[in-house]
């Protein structure tokens, strides 16, 4: 148990530096690309990721998360899917060229169709590195993510700040995607000592399709989920809106990213390691959601409240339109940042079959949703989304995963509430507080004061209740630190 609890904190540790690294890195190119480009500009990139986000779950197949999984995979293994993998990855770059010219006819946007012929070569590129990531997670070795990482995520900046600069538009953004891929996968390559054998077996590869293409299945039907509004509103509203859209659903998604994603590349490993012993699994489990609330839970709460200034300091005062649909995805994001981590359950337990199924049901009920908003615009889809996860798919989706730990639906509410009640409160304040200053104050102003008021508010709450995962979070920075 010590040793487990050692590579989980080091790898905690290291992925909070590798990912911190690329989304600092990422928000700050974000906010210069959007005082340099426009909404339109961001709705266009915006439709062809839909299709271009699509074709490249095909890279991976599911097959990085069965490396994952595994414990006794061969070189065979390894050597079999990596060359499956660049050959996918070949094929869905000449699927891309020839659809290219449909897909801009569908959205009536001329353009998406060079766009997307340039944005295509990041399937072939992307699949020759997708063995090495997958080895480097296994390893819980997430130094070398840092790497790989903060030198993408600089390069590709620059690239794409320059050529906004020198107004390039909306290419600015399809060549910056282009270098990430490439700088990704070439630092990848440097960092890890795997190295393809030129051999391919079927054998080897039906022997790990059963995991992975259950979970395959399931990614493709959760990212129309997550795309089928964007689709719509590309089509039938407009790529101004879909750009403001998207960019309220980014700043949602930070949080995730942070925090919930760098906890999963670390506790995927680890709980697959001990996939036989399901009350150690729900113990971890049940601490490891309630440290994500406690840092996730703030931070949405906290944007709801000082949303419009956030909007007009960072982005300036031509996406004020994102303030209203920004704030109903802040309510989403409360939701968003501990629902993803019920794929640990399945995926570590190998029940990616029941995942599927489950998956199944929520796409219908999220594109139904998403259908019916549609009739009173973005706001009207973000509405959608946030009432179909709470009314509907909050309480099955935890009660199908937790039972396969043995995890009731009430204990994962209780342990969810201490960090919301904390959070809830530090809002409430905050909104007060923006009630009793000057109406004049300006934006900056308006920030400066309220966000550190809400730091040492929320600080003292947490350390007041004495919040179980916030004290061993603190006595393992402290360890850590000795």
């Amino acid at each position: 148990m010590k040793d487990l609890k050692r590579v989980a904190t080091r790898g905690i540790a290291w992925n909070i530096v590798a990912t911190g690294a690329k989304q600092i890195l990422t928000f700050l190119i974000g906010v210069i690309m959007a005082r340099l480009l426009s909404p339109h500009e961001f709705g266009l990139i915006g439709m062809a990721i839909v299709f271009v986000g699509f074709l490249n779950l095909f890279v991976d197949q599911g097959l990085g998360s069965a490396i994952i999984q595994r414990q006794d995979l061969t070189d065979s293994h390894l050597d079999s899917i990596f060359w499956l993998n660049a050959g996918v990855g070949a094929a869905l770059t000449g699927v891309l060229y020839l659809f290219s010219g449909p897909i801009a006819g569908f959205y009536r946007e001329p353009i998406l169709k060079p766009l997307m012929i340039l944005i295509s070569v990041n399937f072939f590129i992307g699949s020759l590195g997708v063995v090495q990531s997958a080895l480097i997670d296994k390893q819980v070795a997430f130094k070398k993510h840092a790497i790989i990482n903060t030198v993408s995520s600089i390069g590709s900046g620059l690239v794409g700040i320059a050529l906004a600069l020198q107004g390039y538009g909306v290419w600015s953004l399809a060549w910056q995607s282009v270098v990430m891929t490439v700088s990704n996968v070439i630092v990848m390559w440097v960092v890890s000592p795997w190295r393809p054998k030129f051999h391919f077996s079927w054998t080897h590869i039906k022997d790990v399709l059963g995991f992975s293409a259950n979970l395959l299945g399931f990614n493709l039907l959760n990212y129309w989920v997550r795309n089928f509004d964007n689709l719509l509103i590309g089509r039938f509203i407009s790529s101004s809106a879909l750009g403001l859209y998207s960019k309220a659903y980014q700043l949602m998604m930070l949080p995730v990213t942070q925090v919930s994603w760098v906890l999963s590349r670390v506790m995927f490993p680890v709980l697959s390691s001990i996939q036989n012993d399901t009350a150690l699994i729900k113990s971890i489990y049940l601490r490891s959601v309630q440290a994500i609330a406690l840092i996730t839970f703030p931070l949405m709460i906290g944007l709801l409240v000082v949303s419009e200034s956030f909007v007009l300091v960072v982005f300036g005062p031509k996406w004020i339109e994102l303030v209203p649909i920004l704030r109903i995805f802040c309510l989403a994001g409360l939701h968003e940042s501990v629902n993803t981590t019920v794929g640990w359950l399945y995926q570590s337990r190998g029940r990616t079959d029941l995942q599927f199924k489950w998956g199944l049901v929520e796409a219908a009920v999220v594109v139904l949703s998403f259908i019916i908003g549609l009739r009173w615009g973005v706001i009207g889809i973000a509405w959608s989304f946030v009432i179909s996860i709470y009314v509907i798919l909050m309480v099955p989706t935890w009660v199908i995963a937790g039972n396969l730990v043995g995890m009731k639906f009430g204990e994962m509410m209780r342990n969810l509430f201490p960090p919301f009640a904390c959070a809830a409160s530090m809002g409430a304040v905050l909104f007060f507080l923006g009630r009793a200053l000057p109406p004049d104050r300006s934006s900056g102003i308006d920030l400066l004061i309220r966000v550190p008021a809400g730091i040492v508010l929320y600080w003292v709450l947490v350390h007041v209740f004495r919040i179980s995962s916030y004290r061993e979070v603190a006595a393992l920075v402290l360890s850590r630190g000795k």
